[in-house]
């Protein structure tokens, strides 16, 4: 243990307690969960060395405290020592919705209906004024990240602008608090509270204003796992009902969305698989692809076919740890 962890420790009054490591996340972050008697905590250890690494963790404790004051379950700070990156936080279990869904189905129902009220609730809920608002084409840049990884000449420079236009036409619209990673890794069943409440929000500090439905997009379309076709399809035809969208827009939006999300995620997974030296994420590319080819065969996305094909063949060797 370093010495800023002690030091840390001692001044939150944690020092005595019991350590041990969770499980990160596709960051460089790091966990200990600290066991206390009854009580229970989990430690932040977050990278501090670039400006980078410290707007990302300031980012954290502002958005933290933005959801906390709308009544939404943020992880309550019990210390903090940003300058060393180092945060010691409410500890919400191991529930995470991801886990449910293997092990107590009926619950995860329950659950991911709520998680779902939670987009509602953001959605309802005015932005603050320091949070950032990209504009469709700004929303489209997100792919670069996938693109960058394709050879010179890969002929896919439409792309991008193409996505914009859908996104202004199929995810119009006064944008909302995204948290953008939501998903269920992120998000723990506190099945003691109440209302929106009952589901604890990891992993925040990403959020920034998109087009309504983002957050539910990711949800639903999660290349990590499966959520039951019967499972998306109420939450989306309620998704409709709450915000008046006749259901076939409403499917339009969440598609379109999901093709801009998961074209960004096959970027991110090749990444962590290779330079990220975590390989576990290449298991997950074959999903995230046929994500992809769900959205765009939604009708409103048809101009987007030939595009999407073509970066499909140019990436599907990513899936066998061959670089495109």
């Amino acid at each position: 243990m370093s010495a800023a962890l002690t030091h840390f420790l001692c001044a939150a009054g944690w020092q005595a307690a019991a350590q041990a490591p969770l499980a990160g996340d596709a960051s460089s972050r790091a966990y200990l969960r600290l066991s206390r008697g009854d009580d229970r905590a989990i430690v932040m250890l977050a990278p501090v060395a670039t400006a980078a690494d410290r707007d990302s963790l300031s980012a954290f404790l502002r958005i933290g405290a933005h959801l906390a004051a709308l009544g939404l379950s943020a992880p309550r700070v019990i210390a903090a020592d940003p300058d060393q990156g180092l945060i010691l936080l409410e500890d919400f279990g191991d529930a995470t919705l991801a886990r449910l869904l293997q092990e107590d189905p009926r619950s995860a129902h329950a659950a991911y209906q709520v998680a779902g009220d939670v987009t509602a609730a953001l959605a309802q809920a005015e932005l603050p004024d320091w949070i950032a608002r990209p504009d469709p084409k700004a929303q489209a840049k997100m792919i670069a990240l996938t693109l960058d990884f394709l050879p010179r000449g890969h002929g896919l420079a439409e792309l991008e602008p193409m996505l914009a236009t859908a996104l202004s036409a199929h995810a119009d619209g006064p944008p909302v608090l995204a948290l953008r990673d939501y998903h269920g890794d992120n998000l723990i069943w506190l099945h003691a509270r109440d209302g929106v409440a009952r589901i604890g929000l990891l992993d925040f500090q990403d959020a920034v204003a998109l087009p309504l439905g983002y957050d539910l997009a990711s949800l639903v379309d999660d290349p990590r796992r499966a959520v039951p076709a019967e499972w998306r399809a109420t939450m989306i035809a309620r998704f409709a009902a709450d915000h008046g969208l006749p259901l076939d827009h409403a499917n339009s939006r969440i598609a379109t969305l999901s093709l801009l999300r998961n074209l960004r995620i096959l970027g991110i997974f090749h990444r962590l698989a290779g330079q990220g030296g975590k390989p576990r994420y290449r298991a997950y590319l074959s999903r995230t692809g046929a994500l992809i080819d769900r959205a765009v065969a939604d009708p409103a996305l048809a101009a987007l076919r030939a595009p999407v094909a073509a970066l499909r063949v140019l990436t599907a060797p990513w899936a066998d740890g061959v670089r495109a």
